[in-house]
């Protein structure tokens, strides 16, 4: 029994093909730019009257990675909000904490008037693990992490925005210095169906029939789709039905027609030409290579409706794809809770990623509660033994469901992840650059002493914005 559950929890973890929060759903995933890899916050060990909060985003970003200019990224301390935006995708904007507005170049940092400083562009990613020692682990169903291990993450770079914030602004007072901090984007346009999309179109359960599909801009700016279903008639004839719907997110309502009358050419008469109304047509995109039609025919001779599935049979050379969702993509305050205990057993598909990664508000993450008692029950068999985790399942999913990192910011020294939830005293909490967190998830969840044996190798700055330089 404690085989299969362990083979279980090893499955669910290396699902994420890279860790902490990399692309930790499918939603995020497909949205680099929005994709959040981790937030980092912090007392300045140079003024403790500063707090530093860094977000990282995009995966093994370069020198050609770019924030989107249709991405809001924001940071959240205790109620209050502070986004950052990109105009042109080569400067930024950010405001709130109090009406502060803080802009600059990308790759600079911008300061406001009150102090509040802001540094945007690419740095050495400082994530640090062992993913191919967890793997092998996973692969062989016992521990397969060598002592000293190998940083995965070496050499890798991440699009950062790192913050300053007076502690005056962060909203910590002298009774009440505890902030706590997470990060979420949100798509604020370019979601939907893009010209990617384009290309040849079929059913797998039912081949010999396809649709031939396009993304066409028109003179007035609106997108729209052009749809050719090449089907049959009742009678066994060659039926073609072409139409023209605009785009709303990932679906296409389109009026569609068959034609008659005319010749082959020449010659053509095109007012021969008869246009034979059919019905409707809907095309709803899950991503770039599946979907669904909804027809719905209205003609006499084709009284019917239901449902096909699609599947991408070819695309437009050189045409890349990506059907982006609207609203909030990705949050996170701690490391791995969505990677590790969201929708991780065998089976059970990836919904629920997506769902909390967009639930807004602290109030709607309890929800997320039963889901992390489960997956932390499992985990705790990953060293064999049961009930040695720092908490019974239940109560640890209690602390963590409050996915928010929480820094005292009255204690100037920080180090210690995790502290201030588990009430340490003494100690700042929060999440530094160099903190061991899979270290420090493995005990908590795990049990003691369980390593990667994986420590930091990023080579920081002394001083703002703290992230070492790209590689």
């Amino acid at each position: 029994m404690i085989r299969s559950t362990l083979f279980a929890a090893l499955t669910f973890v290396s699902s994420l093909a890279f860790a902490a929060d990399h692309r930790d759903a499918p939603v995020a995933t497909n949205d680099v730019a929005a994709d959040i890899n981790d937030v980092y916050t912090f007392v300045n060990p140079n003024n403790p009257q500063e707090l530093i909060v860094a977000l990282t985003v995009v995966p093994v970003a370069n020198a050609l990675s770019q924030f989107s200019a249709a991405v809001d990224y924001r940071i959240h301390l205790g109620d209050q909000v502070l986004t950052c935006r990109f105009p042109g995708s080569v400067r930024f904007e950010c405001t709130g904490l109090g009406n502060q507005t803080v802009s600059g170049n990308v790759g600079s940092t911008g300061q406001s008037g009150n102090g509040l400083r802001v540094y945007a562009g690419l740095r050495d990613d400082p994530f640090f693990f062992d993913l191919n020692a967890f793997n092998a682990t996973r692969n062989a169903l016992a521990p397969r992490f060598n002592n000293p291990g190998s940083n995965f993450f070496a050499g890798l770079n991440t699009l950062s925005i790192v913050v300053g914030i007076p502690t005056a602004l962060t909203g910590a007072t002298a009774a009440s210095p505890v902030v706590k901090v997470y990060a979420s984007t949100r798509r604020t346009g370019g979601a939907g169906i893009s010209a990617g999309i384009s290309g040849s179109w079929y059913d797998a359960a039912n081949p010999g029939h396809g649709f031939f599909l396009e993304v066409i801009r028109g003179s007035d700016g609106v997108e729209r789709l052009n749809a050719l279903w090449a089907v049959y008639n009742n009678a066994g004839g060659q039926l073609y039905l072409l139409g023209v719907g605009e785009i709303v997110n990932n679906t296409s309502t389109i009026t569609a027609v068959s034609t008659a009358g005319g010749r082959f050419p020449p010659p053509f008469d095109s007012s021969s030409v008869q246009r034979v109304p059919f019905g409707t047509l809907t095309f709803t995109f899950n991503d770039c290579n599946t979907g669904t039609l909804q027809y719905n025919g209205t003609n006499p001779l084709f009284l019917t409706s239901g449902t096909i599935a699609l599947n991408r049979l070819t695309s437009i050379s050189g045409v890349s794809c990506s059907l982006l969702s609207s609203g909030q993509i990705d949050r996170m305050g701690r490391p791995g809770i969505n990677t590790a205990l969201i929708n991780v057993l065998p089976g059970t598909g990836s919904a629920l990623k997506n769902a909390y990664n967009a639930a807004e508000g602290v109030a709607n993450w309890t929800q997320f509660t039963a889901e992390m008692a489960a997956n932390l029950a499992a985990l705790d068999t990953l060293d064999g033994q049961v009930g040695n985790s720092l908490l019974p399942p239940a109560t640890l999913a209690s602390v963590l469901v409050d996915d928010r990192l929480l820094v005292d910011t009255s204690k100037p020294a920080c180090d210690e992840y995790l502290a201030v939830e588990l009430g340490v005293a003494g100690k700042c909490g929060g999440r530094t650059l160099a903190r061991d967190v899979i270290d420090d998830t493995f005990g908590a969840v795990v049990g003691p002493g369980v390593s990667d044996f994986v420590g930091n190798d990023s080579v920081f700055l002394s001083d703002f914005p703290f992230l070492g330089n790209p590689n």
